[in-house]
């Protein structure tokens, strides 16, 4: 692992490793030890049929979406339980059919099984690893992380595309799996950002118990914003399940950038009983749909460490606070919060800001997995590498032109470009995104207190 602080930075070395040198950051009065390294996956990247070079027929995969802790073995080394996304996926030109926009999404591996993975950090903390690699199953049959079919519970009306705009079709077991905590039983609890379901399954990835909105979970949460669902799951010490909701929700289409709150969601496995808390977004953002929250995990006593990122004041922040519940109102099932009907009204979620990520290193967009130590002092964090991968267009006619930039027609198969409406010969392929994105990462950074 490298070790770094704010005030000096040394020459990285790259030798299948990311280590730097020596040192501490301050917090404050406060020294914060902070120590990372590149998660190596590689006995499990994922076959590519593509012939762009520049992936040699894989993909790098991205273990980074959340974080359990696995164990702490007796010489050091330090396994975690890590999960995929739902695979590799890009933006597309605006696909247009039968006259109607869809949103669309490129899958270049649309077989991709979303996963969990064992990462492994050696005892001298100077590399991690992929050891392991859980698929997700239903009755023995692996899942994709094609969207959900229009109609159902869980679909974001999204189209998946080959790189060749052929429509890829659905999968009605299909997961968008950011959330993994571990019950006292050695269950896996998953949420996802399609239902946003949570899911229990077994050890082996098999599903044993799927809730959704209206169908275990509060109805309301079926207006999460499409890819702004579920994004966190803990269990705490209850075995109460706690899931997060990444952005404020968008009640009839009119809350989601303007609503002050998020929401936390209580889940008794027991009696099936839910209760939803109010989690009070940060007021730097240009509105507060640009709030994202990342991961949430129990510390005990109805308290939670969360990841809250977004750009605020114009710069990217990636925040860990402290959340207590304690004396958090209980909010109903309904869009009141959302409308600002119960402002002055309630008692929303505490939070105290506990680590500025950006302050001690860490210069990655996406904390996505977040855990505590058995020292309460130590938050490992890992990030969302989007499996090193982003859509880059060849079009003679528009050097450095952006994916965006075009619409196809489906009807005529002919892409246009959309400042002119003429038709281009552009080819969508696949690109490397950017450098400080490429890779899964583990970082710890230790507190000069106990939590």
């Amino acid at each position: 692992m490298r070790k770094h602080g704010n005030k000096q930075w040394k020459k990285w070395m790259i030798l299948g490793l990311i280590l730097a040198s020596a040192g501490t950051s301050q917090a404050g009065a406060a020294e914060v030890e902070t120590q990372s390294c590149i998660v190596h996956a590689d006995h499990y990247q994922l076959a590519y049929k593509g012939n762009e070079k520049v992936f040699h027929h894989q993909i790098n995969p991205g273990y980074g979406s959340a974080l359990a802790l696995k164990e702490v073995k007796k010489d050091g080394t330090l396994e975690f339980y890590a999960i995929t996304d739902r695979g590799p996926n890009g933006d597309t030109p605006a696909y247009v059919q039968d006259g109607k926009k869809i949103s669309g999404k490129f899958f270049p591996t649309p077989d991709f099984t979303p996963s969990i993975g064992v990462i492994t950090v050696r005892p001298d903390k100077k590399r991690a690893d992929i050891t392991a690699s859980i698929p997700l199953k239903v009755n023995g049959k692996k899942i994709s992380g094609l969207p959900v079919p229009q109609g159902m519970t869980g679909s974001t009306n999204e189209i998946a595309l080959s790189l060749a705009m052929k429509d890829l079709g659905t999968d009605v077991h299909g997961l968008d799996t950011e959330g993994l905590a571990l019950d006292r039983d050695g269950n896996f609890w998953i949420s996802d950002e399609y239902g946003p379901f949570i899911i229990k399954a077994d050890k082996n990835g098999n599903i044993l118990e799927k809730y959704a909105p209206g169908q275990g979970l509060p109805s309301i949460l079926r207006c999460r914003v499409p890819n702004r669902g579920s994004e966190g799951i803990t269990v705490d010490e209850r075995g109460h399940i706690f899931a997060l909701i990444q952005s404020p929700l968008n009640i009839d289409g009119q809350t989601a950038k303007t609503a002050k709150y998020t929401r936390i969601v209580e889940f008794d496995p027991l009696t099936k009983e839910t209760r939803m808390y109010a989690y009070p977004v940060d007021t730097g953002y240009k509105n507060t749909g640009a709030a994202k929250l990342g991961d949430i995990t129990s510390i005990g006593n109805g308290q939670f460490l969360m990841i809250e990122q977004g750009k605020q004041h114009g710069k990217m922040q990636n925040l860990i606070y402290k959340v207590d519940l304690r004396q958090a109102s209980v909010i109903a099932d309904n869009g009141d919060l959302e409308y600002g009907r119960l402002d002055g009204k309630i008692k929303p979620a505490a939070k105290e800001l506990v680590l500025d990520l950006r302050a001690h290193g860490w210069d990655i967009e996406k904390a996505e997995g977040l855990a505590l130590l058995p020292d309460r002092r130590t938050i490992a964090v890992v990030n969302d590498n989007d499996f090193g991968i982003d859509v880059g267009v060849d079009d003679p006619a528009v050097p450095q032109a952006k994916v965006t930039d075009y619409t196809y027609q489906q009807d005529t198969g002919t892409t246009t470009y959309n400042k002119d409406k003429s038709v281009h010969q552009a080819r969508f392929y696949l690109e490397k995104n950017a450098p400080s994105e490429q890779e899964s990462q583990i970082w710890l950074f230790t507190l000069p207190e106990k939590l």
